[in-house]
């Protein structure tokens, strides 16, 4: 859709709204395209699963299968899991339930007997046990089943007590999983002269990061000093990869994995002020509210990073393989979660502000200068490759990243005004060829 049009008709919605108590239906979500991705599919004739198709191609969006992996996965599913469990806090109509229950059992029919997830699904049903992406193991397709499963717990309806009850011992198999895998101190192990925990220098931050929103999750429904330690630990690991400081890059940012940042899933200051917030822990705050305060106005001077690699050469930090491109939703989001938990511990409308900036760039404000989300049609489009060229096709993650980063920045007054202000002023281009 070319972009003075999509502004156009956004700015007669905006405008004919001049106050949310006089226009409750001016949501920019739109979760048309996420329900064209969207299969319910039977097995043996009595089980509903609830699936989401990883792929959709422009120009026409079909739904694609990759014969390697499958039509579906566990990641994306958690991934919608956890979007209509608070959308359904939102409103709570009959549609979002039926979706949870659905997308629930998906999740659940994917279990091992070890407490892991399979990860990929073929179109016959069957699960794809041989793609090394899709092996019950400890990696993150399991760690996000685990955060959408702990989503669902969190909803007080009585309509998904049975549902609920059938999942608490999967999650309390993980929860112990997990125990088992931090269970040891850990010393240090370096990469290029940067030093991270040895424990989590094969999972990374980044999956460490997911663990811990569903431990935080997990203390709402089971408080017990258990879980709080174990939040308390992997708190410790992420805080001991974060480096550099307001003068020095990367200012303050956290690392994902071994000495590399990327922007997908950098999930670690969300993840550390969420735990602090709740467990009332400073030092994780703090760490959190220097990467939101310093590194993210930093990447949006420099129109965002994709990763770098980062390096000691004797008392100096250095940036390398410094790319770009691609940039996606899946990186946008962390940042925008972030930054909005950052407002709701401090009250800093700063960091609602940013919170805003950063949503802008669904709407046009990136490199290419090309709106990535159509609220009309809810594509998102899967990412910017290069400052002149979009990856135009709308898979799962990107669809489902920018549904969850809309729907929290709508959660916040100050932020959705960042946003529809910006959409306004993108009306100076509407007459622009």
């Amino acid at each position: 859709m070319p972009i003075a049009r999509y502004i156009f008709f956004l700015l007669i919605v905006l405008c004919a709204c001049s106050g949310a108590d006089r226009c409750p239906d001016d949501s920019l979500i739109s979760t048309s395209h996420l329900e064209h991705l969207f299969q319910e599919i039977d097995i043996d004739d009595n089980i509903h699963l609830g699936t989401v198709w990883i792929y959709s191609n422009a120009p026409d969006y079909p739904l694609v299968n990759d014969e390697d992996e499958g039509f579906t996965c566990v990641d994306d599913v958690s991934r919608a899991l956890v979007f209509y469990c608070r959308q359904y806090k939102r409103n709570p109509v009959q549609d979002n339930l039926e979706k949870i229950e659905s997308l629930t059992r998906f999740i659940m029919y994917m279990k091992e007997d070890n407490g892991y997830y399979h990860n990929f699904m073929f179109p016959d049903n069957g699960i794809n046990r041989i793609h090394p992406n899709s092996r019950p193991i400890p990696n993150f397709w399991s760690w996000r089943a685990f955060w959408a499963l702990t989503e669902l717990n969190l909803l007080d309806s009585p309509e998904l007590n049975d549902l609920r009850d059938k999942t608490k011992p999967d999650l309390e198999q993980l929860v112990n999983n997990i125990e088992q895998i931090f269970s040891s101190e850990s010393d240090t192990t370096e990469f290029e002269g940067i030093r991270i925990p040895s424990v989590i220098a094969g999972y990374g931050a980044d999956q460490v990061a997911v663990i811990m929103v569903g431990l935080c999750n997990y203390y709402h429904i089971n408080n017990s000093l258990f879980v709080r330690d174990l939040l308390l630990k992997l708190g410790h690991y992420l805080v001991a990869v974060q480096y550099g400081d307001e003068n020095t890059s990367p200012y303050f940012a956290f690392l994902s994995w071994e000495n590399i940042w990327h922007a997908w899933g950098n999930m670690q200051a969300y993840a550390l002020l969420h735990t602090g917030h709740i467990l009332e822990n400073a030092q994780f705050i703090d760490a959190g509210l220097k990467e939101v305060k310093h590194f993210y106005p930093f990447c949006i001077e420099q129109n965002y990073f994709s990763e770098f690699r980062l390096v000691r050469n004797h008392d100096s930090l250095l940036l390398n393989d410094l790319l770009k491109f691609p940039q996606i939703s899946y990186g946008i989001r962390p940042m925008v979660f972030a930054s909005l938990e950052a407002y709701n511990i401090t009250g800093d409308e700063t960091y609602a502000i940013l919170a805003g900036r950063l949503a802008t760039w669904y709407f046009g404000n990136n490199p290419a200068n090309q709106v990535m989300y159509d609220h009309l049609t809810g594509r998102a489009f899967d990412g910017i490759n290069t400052a002149s060229k979009i990856n135009y096709n709308s898979g799962a993650e990107s669809t489902i990243e920018t549904l969850l980063s809309i729907q929290a920045i709508e959660s916040n007054p100050v932020s959705k005004q960042i946003v529809q202000e910006y959409c306004i002023k993108w009306n100076l281009f509407q007459d622009q060829p």
